[in-house]
């Protein structure tokens, strides 16, 4: 029986404080990512008991509720409900009357990054798995380097990390409330053919006598995320004092008269200074104690995803492979959707309640078959606390083996998962590492599962 949306967005919104307490509404992979105005208002115990919830997560500044992948549906759904406008602040108050609302500087960060990165995924998972693609009927000798078809196969995977900047400026612009196009403007700019020669061609750049130091723009992604929020600073600062009349012709030029030039005077070099810094000691610490740093940054990543915190690694790990060529750190996570998959599939096979047993194998299939982890943590293996404490350890000692393989994502593959591990194994150094690292962390959360789950744990 199909499920009915439309019901489970109304229960959600409803428990949730109804559409005027909601401020805006996003979703990523698996979750419904809401922004209220108050956060007090909502009835979480009562959301966690809808059906078609799986879990409820308050992180980054977000009330999260955990649909699965079911999730696309459910957020239409809610855009169909009176009042709630997708992707944008809810017609009921206006901004100005919202309460200011206190941050961490952590939560900041991960609601930034989060929402700057979320909505360009779908996409980053297509290139990756489509360079994949090309790269292996190019191994494996089924279509020649030389001929057409690569060639558009390759523009297929590559096209979306070259032009980065301009969809993560169109992306980021909105996030820090300035104009989207605005934002792809920005990054336009740094792609445009003859700023990408005078940075090749390595001749002095000035701009009205002030010395600009060009860096390579094209797939990176700390400068556009900075050079937007100033974009978003200058435009606000200047609609203060402008009269309306003329603030909508004169304003964008301005915006971008004062952005790019002091993007590509200080942003650029500082943002990339930056970005080499971290990618060194990410490269360090993966190679002075391997198998440490790949079995903590392993063993705490599901924790990681569970707070949301997880997207900030991601970020940066994604800007080494976009300026290094290298991702040494991903590698050590892969193991943990798996690792939590195996952890249910134990419970499954270990429990004599009927519902658990149902929950346990449904959640194993969505790990192993459709990549997503959430019902495995949220329905199993966190409820019972053991089973969560198995598979974040197995992820770490995969994530062990992973790292003393020399395992590097040299190319962005996307989602690792049974479909795409003949890419990530015949692709990536250390791709028999991954392979293993992989398969311990599902069988060692199985096994562990088993051996120390017990009924009595439903009834505690």
């Amino acid at each position: 029986m199909a499920k009915d949306y439309d019901a489970l967005a109304r229960s959600v919104v409803e428990k949730i404080g109804g559409a005027e307490n909601i401020q805006s509404v996003t979703h990523c992979v698996t979750r419904l990512r809401f922004k209220l105005r108050d956060e007090s208002k909502a009835q979480t115990a009562d959301v966690k008991k809808i059906k078609g919830v799986v879990a409820v997560v308050q992180a980054g500044g977000q009330y999260q509720v955990v649909i699965g992948s079911d999730v696309d549906d459910a957020y239409q759904a809610v855009g169909r409900i009176p009042g709630i406008q997708l992707d944008g602040a809810v017609d009921v108050v206006e901004k100005d009357d919202l309460p200011k609302e206190k941050k961490s500087a952590l939560n900041v960060v991960v609601d930034t990054v989060s929402g700057a990165f979320m909505p360009l995924l779908p996409a980053m998972m297509a290139g990756g798995l489509l360079k994949a693609l090309c790269a292996m009927v190019s191994t494996f000798g089924l279509v020649s380097t030389e001929s057409t078809t690569y060639t558009i196969l390759y523009a297929l995977g590559d096209a979306f990390f070259y032009f980065l900047p301009i969809l993560l400026g169109a992306s980021a612009a909105k996030k820090f409330g300035a104009n989207q196009f605005l934002g792809m403007f920005v990054g336009a700019v740094f792609l445009y053919p003859q700023i990408t020669e005078l940075q090749s061609s390595g001749a002095a750049v000035d701009f009205f006598g002030i010395p600009v130091d060009l860096i390579s723009y094209p797939q990176t992604v700390l400068p556009v995320l900075v050079a937007c929020l100033l974009l978003a600073f200058v435009d606000k600062s200047l609609r203060k004092f402008m009269p309306k009349v003329i603030a909508n012709i004169f304003v964008p030029v301005l915006d971008m008269l004062i952005t790019v030039p002091i993007a590509l005077i200080v942003i650029g070099p500082v943002t990339d200074a930056i970005g080499s810094a971290i990618a060194s000691g990410v490269s360090f610490l993966i190679t002075v104690a391997p198998p440490v740093t790949g079995f903590l940054v392993g063993a705490l990543w599901s924790l990681m995803i569970m707070l949301g915190m997880h997207m900030p690694l991601v970020m940066i790990e994604v800007n080494n492979l976009m300026t290094t060529g290298h991702m040494l750190m991903l590698p050590v996570t892969f193991p943990c959707t798996f690792a939590h998959a195996g952890a249910a599939l134990g419970v499954a096979l270990r429990t004599k309640n009927k519902d658990l047993k149902e929950i346990g194998f449904s959640a194993f299939s969505s790990g192993i078959l459709g990549t997503i982890s959430e019902p495995a943590i949220y329905g199993v293996n966190l409820k019972y606390k053991r089973p969560f404490v198995c598979a974040s350890l197995f992820t770490g000692v995969g994530g062990a083996i992973i790292a003393a393989s020399g395992a590097d994502c040299i190319i962005n593959l996307g989602t690792i998962s049974i479909y795409t591990m003949p890419a990530f194994v015949s692709l990536l150094p250390g791709g028999v590492g991954i392979l293993i690292g992989v398969i311990v962390g599902l069988v060692g959360s199985a096994v562990s599962a088993y051996l120390t789950f017990s009924d009595k744990l439903i009834e505690e």
